[in-house]
């Protein structure tokens, strides 16, 4: 089954996640407003800022959600692109407490209290930072390479019939 079977006549929203002032770790936010600016007929664009539960708000609804942030990984390589799905984040969902809740946190949490209204499937594309602690507007170069290459290929899957 391509992406394509998976979002076809679906409500799909995608939501760029991250702080447009720490490098790197805005890319999620770039892609965001890039694609914004590209106008998908039928594709809902939102930003946000922070993770965790402010997310379930935004996804309630929606049957396909695309998440796209940043990443740092033992021995990536920075403007590395991985597609990620739900379940390969399962060791990373935190306990009972609402602080520092993650995305992956988030939509298990929202899973349990409101299942029938959370998406069916969701898809993260995580791009590997080189810098998320500098402050800057600006993505590094391998960063803002791999940034567009999302924006193109998002942007040619989510319009295609």
């Amino acid at each position: 089954m391509t992406d394509n079977d998976v979002t076809r006549g679906k409500k799909i929203l995608v939501v760029g996640v991250g702080n447009p002032i720490l490098s790197d770790d805005g890319v999620g936010i770039h892609i965001a407003r890039r694609l914004k600016e590209i106008g998908i007929p039928g594709v809902d664009i939102e930003e946000l800022p922070a993770s965790g539960l402010e997310l379930l708000d935004m996804v309630l609804g929606y049957d396909h959600v695309v998440i796209i942030d940043a990443i740092v990984t033992n021995g990536g390589t920075p403007g590395d692109v991985y597609n990620l799905e739900e379940g390969d984040f399962e060791r990373t969902v935190h306990g009972a407490s609402p602080h520092g809740v993650n995305i992956a946190t988030a939509l298990a949490l929202g899973r349990r209290l409101v299942g029938d209204r959370m998406p069916s499937s969701t898809r993260f594309i995580a791009v590997e930072a080189a810098d998320i602690v500098n402050v800057s507007e600006n993505m590094t170069p391998a960063v803002a390479a791999s940034a567009q290459s999302v924006v193109d290929e998002l942007a040619a899957e989510l319009t295609r019939d």
